[in-house]
């Protein structure tokens, strides 16, 4: 009995490994399936739709034979050419195929694309040794992020979500503040002080190892300056100066006016006041032509007048007889002066009129005392 239960426990044991072993077959078979570039280590990688160039790593001659392979599948067979001058053969692809120097060209890449790519060289015959492979992986290029933006810790700080499409073989996060990456941020949100980020722009990267794409760039939401940063596409602290310069020229020409009609008003007042000098001082203007004339004579040189010499008759001693008269000479005249204009005798120098000018103004009166008017008795 005892034999009996323990052949059928070591029975069920078996059964159970062997599901197990089974359902590890499974899951192995199935990951090679969904991602055959597992298997594998990727050297290189691209996206799909895209354009791939395989290099080779060797000096290719023109009398080597070229072969490339794709896993173990050829896609390229050139042959060198039979005379010289002629262009290389292809017994398998063409010419589009390959660049000049043997390296593989790749377009319009395909996910089934994946896979090693090995290159084979002969000279007459003879492979040539040291030639590298590599193994391609080819992803699906990640879409354009999306940047979110919410206040938050009553709008003392600003929160920064990117989102953008899962991919196979998924993707990386890189933030961008006014184009400088942040190292040390690598989430998918980005959390900072507003005071910190008022007046910057943020931007969002998503990459893997075969393509990237960066959002458009965000500010913050959650504080707004009430002067704009710009102004027609041009900075606002360009109008700021320019309006400055203006306002300190006219603060110039205003001071400028105000010096110049404050002079222009000095000179007027100091005029009417010799004017007013002048009008209650009318003997001084009196004066004034006198001593003009005055200056004048003694700046008129005097004519010299000849000497007079009388002859005197002399009497005998005793001659009591009548007196001899003396003829009268007349005296010289002197001299006209140059200017044609007789020279005013010195005796009956008489003081010149002031020349009154009609067009001037005429001097207010001079206040006369009030005469006492005898009272008539009333009748």
């Amino acid at each position: 009995m005892e034999s009996g239960c323990s052949s059928s426990f070591q029975l069920n044991m078996m059964r159970m490994k062997m599901a197990a072993v089974t359902t590890v077959s499974l899951l192995l078979l199935l990951c090679s399936v969904i991602s055959p570039a597992s298997q594998e280590h990727c050297d290189k990688y691209a996206v799909t739709g895209g354009e791939f160039t395989v290099i080779l790593n060797h000096t290719l001659k023109p009398t080597e034979k070229l072969r490339w392979k794709h896993n173990t599948t050829t896609i390229l067979d050139r042959n060198p050419p039979k005379t010289a001058g002629s262009k290389p053969t292809y017994s398998k692809g063409s010419e589009s195929d390959i660049y000049q120097n043997g390296s593989l060209k790749l377009t319009n890449l395909k996910k089934n694309q994946t896979g090693t790519y090995q290159p084979e060289v002969f000279e007459d015959g003879t492979p040539v040794q040291n030639l590298k492979k590599m193994f391609l992986c080819i992803w699906d290029p990640v879409q354009k992020p999306s940047l979110k933006t919410d206040c938050v810790e009553a709008k003392s700080e600003v929160k920064f979500t990117c989102s953008a499409s899962k991919v196979p073989g998924g993707f990386n996060f890189e933030w961008l503040l006014n184009e400088k990456p942040l190292t040390s941020e690598k989430g998918q949100t980005l959390t900072k002080k507003v005071k910190d980020v008022k007046e910057v722009s943020i931007k969002c990267r998503v990459f893997n190892n075969a393509s990237s794409e960066t959002s458009e760039p965000v500010t913050q939401p959650c504080f707004k300056s009430l002067i704009p940063e710009k102004v027609l596409g041009v900075s606002i602290w360009i109008f700021v100066g320019g309006g400055g310069g203006v306002v300190l020229l006219l603060i110039i020409l205003v001071i400028v006016c105000c010096v110049k009609a404050r002079r222009k008003k000095h000179m007027r007042l100091k005029d009417e006041q010799e004017l007013r000098l002048g009008w209650t001082n009318p003997e001084q203007q009196q004066q004034q032509p006198q001593q003009q004339h005055q200056h004048r004579r003694q700046q008129t040189p005097l004519p010299e007048h000849p000497h007079h010499h009388h002859h005197h008759h002399q009497h005998q001693a005793g001659h009591t007889g009548p007196r001899q008269n003396r003829t009268r000479q007349p005296r010289p005249r002197a001299p006209d002066p140059p200017n044609g204009h007789p020279q005013p005798s010195p005796r009956r120098a008489q003081t010149p009129k002031p020349v009154v000018n009609d067009d001037d103004e005429q001097p207010p009166p001079l206040p006369q005392p009030r005469k006492k008017v005898p009272k008539t008795p009333r009748a």
